[in-house]
């Protein structure tokens, strides 16, 4: 290699840890606010009940008490912004991790005390330029004593406007930003023993592909650690593993339901009678179960008509049959023709033959 050629190179090397070492920032999405693309800062005020200081609230409640605690929103930025503000439930997502914020996610039977009906929180906030406001949460607890925790979030996100409101947001990408800040509520620190329990299997098909939903619901009033699942899903009278799976360190919001998925790997799905076999583990408790569930002719079309990357099952391929029956023909056609024209040959030849043989003796 040249000198030159190494010259070229380096160059090229550097443009590219220039713009992949580099963040890029879209046209008109630069921030260099001190609140960077979230656009408002907060802190937490945190009250003599208190458990920890850790990151979130985590307050030791009275049955019926009523308190109201606060976080500080400041806005660095050189323009008044509104806050959205909700309060959500914690679920548990299929991977297993709980999430705070917005969620469709389920809540087990064994719920008894919802998030969303202790917490009360304003829709909006307004903060000024260079201002800092209170967001007051407050907090009504039943009148009814319990043990073990109630668990949710408060997200709060910058409102935006949509400057093209015409324009495809299907073709952009479009980042939204937002705080999510836990909060655990409990009236003692009795511990609570876990308790898991099967809900139900069914024929599912998140993201476009054929799966098997196991649903798991953490039945005790605490969050259930390190949880490990393996599932195996079999036919009915048969002990054939057709389809599994294994995820561990997971974590179980309170009373919530796990939709644990089980990949059919890209088969199509048939109706059908099957059993799902699940074990569960979490230290040193164990939870198994089998449990049979149908997937209906409807649903198995339904599916595999929407179903995204399936392997479809060998068939007739008719291509390669006709090719094979057209050349078939075609060495027919061939040797009929060689043979006519073998048989052509030899009689004119044998009509000569006799043509001399008739002159010779003329002769």
């Amino acid at each position: 290699m040249n000198s030159k050629s190494k010259v070229y190179i380096w160059i090229l090397g550097m443009v590219v840890f220039f713009f992949l070492g580099t963040p890029l920032l879209a046209q008109g999405e630069k921030d260099d606010s001190p609140a960077g693309a979230i656009g408002f800062t907060y802190k937490i005020v945190y009250p003599e009940n208190q458990l920890s200081k850790n990151g979130y609230f985590d307050l030791k409640m009275k049955p019926g008490q009523e308190q109201t605690v606060e976080v500080l929103l400041s806005n660095p930025g050189s323009e008044p912004i509104t806050v959205s503000v909700s309060a959500n439930s914690a679920r548990t997502n299929p991977n297993g991790v709980i999430e705070y914020g917005s969620t469709s996610l389920q809540a087990d039977k064994s719920m008894k005390f919802n998030f969303t009906d202790i917490v009360d929180v304003p829709k909006t906030l307004e903060i000024p330029v260079g201002k800092v406001v209170p967001l007051s949460i407050k907090l009504t607890m039943p009148e009814t004593s319990f043990d073990g925790i109630v668990l949710g979030g408060i997200h709060m996100q910058r409102v935006t406007k949509d400057e093209n409101p015409s324009e495809q947001r299907g073709t952009m990408v479009v980042n939204e930003y937002a705080y999510v800040l836990g909060l655990q509520l409990r009236e003692s620190e009795t511990e609570i023993p876990y308790e898991l329990g099967f809900v139900k299997a069914y024929a599912d098909q998140p993201d476009y592909k054929n799966t098997i939903v196991i649903d798991l619901g953490n039945k005790s009033s605490d969050i259930v650690k390190d949880v490990s699942v393996e599932a195996q899903i079999m036919g009915e009278n048969d002990d054939n593993v057709l389809y599994e799976a294994t995820r561990s360190n997971m974590r179980f919001a309170p009373n919530t339901v796990m939709n644990f998925p089980v990949s059919m790997e890209g088969q199509p799905m048939k109706p059908g009678k099957y059993r799902a076999h699940i074990l569960a583990k979490s230290g040193s408790q164990k939870w198994e179960w089998t449990e049979g569930f149908t997937i209906s002719k409807k649903d198995a079309e339904d599916f595999n008509k929407k179903a995204v990357g399936l392997i479809q099952e060998p068939g007739i391929n008719w291509l390669l049959v006709g090719s094979i029956v057209g050349a078939g023909l075609i060495l027919v056609v061939v040797l009929l023709l060689i043979v006519y024209l073998r048989n052509n040959k030899m009689k004119k030849e044998q009509e000569e033959f006799e043509r001399k043989k008739k002159a010779k003796k003329k002769g």
